[in-house]
């Protein structure tokens, strides 16, 4: 084997390695490693170096063979969720599923059935951000977005709903037997908007903390861009992550400018939850002797906000500050 062959494919190796926690660095470099072609003299490198190369070969093999069976994976769990088959979906779940929200395979299978009949032509674009092996167990970060109608109008603005989600989650998969499965669930972000009327072509943009501990105080802000000549009233509330859901009603007040903003209170139960904003979008017209508004448009947007729990097993010991004082 020519020595300038060996070192472009050790090059390669330091590369792969090198950047081993970046998956669209690993899947380049090894593309490029597989495209080399080295023929290999046993004279010319050691026993040692002979038998690295073999390992290092069947790994990367080994690596992108279960890359690909995950992203096949997907493709079929995209491909039944647009279909809306619940029985094949479920096939793709463990049974010791969870999520973090707490709820397991019976729960979420549950809150499906009951949502499917309320949406139509839903079509979803998924992203598959990064893929990490070991074993029998892989971590997916996936980013999911949405679209899609709802199957009713509504009856105030006889009109059907146009509904968006975007959402950055993590699976964690087991393999069991020949077949990948999902273990597990961490949604780390999601947006959802459902709009009506006037509010489909109306940007909304709604922004709360990822992240909050439980029992704290945390911002909402809304952003939005009203059509010229309406009045716009809007409502913010948080609402926990529960089953079956809680609905906490709020006051209407009129929006005077394009920002809405209110200080939320987390829930001490530690519960994931949404904070949510309702808004109505109405015009006047006149109709003597009075001026009478007809709603137009309608909308409601959320944005998940992971509750952390507090640790309150976590202490200082006094006698430990005490000392620490006197030195």
């Amino acid at each position: 084997m020519k020595k300038r062959n060996l070192l472009k494919v050790l090059f390669l190796v330091v590369i792969i390695l090198y950047f081993g926690n970046n998956a669209n660095a690993i899947t380049a470099a090894a593309d490029k490693a597989a495209n080399v072609s080295v023929s290999v003299d046993v004279k010319d490198i050691s026993t040692e170096e002979a038998e690295f190369i073999k390992k290092f070969s069947f790994r990367n093999k080994f690596q992108r063979s279960t890359e690909a069976q995950i992203k096949s994976f997907y493709k079929d769990y995209n491909k039944y969720s647009e279909k809306n088959d619940i029985e094949k979906l479920k096939s793709l779940y463990s049974d010791s599923y969870v999520n973090n929200d707490g709820f397991n395979k019976e729960t979420i299978f549950k809150m499906m059935s009951m949502a499917s009949d309320s949406y139509k032509e839903v079509e979803y674009i998924t992203d598959i951000e990064k893929i990490s092996v070991e074993g029998n167990y892989a971590v997916v970060d996936v980013h999911e977005v949405a679209i899609g109608s709802t199957a009713k109008k509504q009856e105030d603005l006889n009109d059907y709903g146009l509904v968006t989600s975007d959402l950055y989650y993590t699976d964690n998969l087991v393999k069991e037997g020949n077949k990948w499965k999902i273990a597990a669930t961490v949604v780390k972000s999601e947006k959802v908007a459902l709009k009506y009327g006037e509010a489909k072509n109306m940007p909304i943009e709604i922004t709360a903390p990822k992240m909050i501990s439980a029992g704290a105080d945390y911002d909402v802000k809304v952003k939005t861009q009203s059509p010229d000549g309406v009045l716009v009233i809007g409502s913010i509330i948080n609402e926990q992550i529960v089953f079956p859901q809680i609905q906490n009603k709020d006051k209407f007040k009129s929006v005077k400018s394009d920002v809405i903003e209110r200080i939320l209170k987390a829930n001490e139960d530690s519960h994931n939850e949404y904070a949510a904003v309702t808004i109505g979008i109405t015009r006047a017209s006149i109709e003597p002797p009075a001026v009478v508004f007809n709603m137009t448009g309608m909308a409601f947007v959320m944005t998940r906000v992971n509750v952390l729990p507090v640790n309150n097993n976590v202490k200082i010991e006094k006698e430990a500050e005490d000392v620490k004082a006197s030195i």
